[in-house]
């Protein structure tokens, strides 16, 4: 029975799925978080994380953003995507583009960001390509030993088309 059929939805995040959450994030990246941080998040900015969940509210992905405060432009907010996991069995399908583009417009609606920031592993080739390529990120700058085991970060910006050429 293919797991590929059942009905995949995309929903905000709930404070009930942070034990998923964290059980997603241990089996799917190098970086882990503790509790009180998807609850930081949460209470920081409550449109910026997104679960993929199936018809048994199992999530099977996830992104986790939120908003900071641009010191170049007071009383301006950036978005930042702090992680983004997908379980290998539903790789390949979308959902993290899925996912990052409604984090995307959540952070938009909401705080009114012009732009988001994030972070990739400079080995993590497929995720580069799919902020690049799929998503438009930018990149802005290589980070050195970024990561907790040393690996340096590429720093990547996606810009919403109508702020490139608002006024600052």
């Amino acid at each position: 029975k293919s797991h590929f059929k059942m009905p995949i939805s995309l929903r905000r995040v709930k404070m009930t799925d942070f034990i998923q959450l964290q059980n997603a994030n241990l089996h799917c990246l190098a970086e882990n978080y503790h509790m009180w941080f998807w609850v930081y998040h949460y209470l920081l900015t409550p449109q910026g994380t997104h679960v993929a969940v199936n018809s048994k509210n199992k999530i099977l992905g996830y992104v986790l953003g939120k908003t900071d405060d641009d010191k170049k432009k007071k009383n301006q907010k950036f978005g930042s995507i702090t992680s983004v996991a997908v379980y290998s069995g539903y790789r390949k399908l979308g959902l993290a583009t899925k996912l990052l583009s409604y984090t995307h417009r959540s952070l938009r609606d909401c705080y009114h960001v012009s732009y988001i920031n994030l972070h990739v592993r400079e080995t993590n080739r497929a995720g580069q390509i799919l902020y690049k390529n799929s998503l438009h990120y930018q990149y802005v700058k290589t980070e050195e030993g970024y990561y907790a085991d040393g690996e340096n970060a590429f720093s990547l910006r996606f810009t919403f088309p109508d702020s490139e050429n608002s006024p600052s």
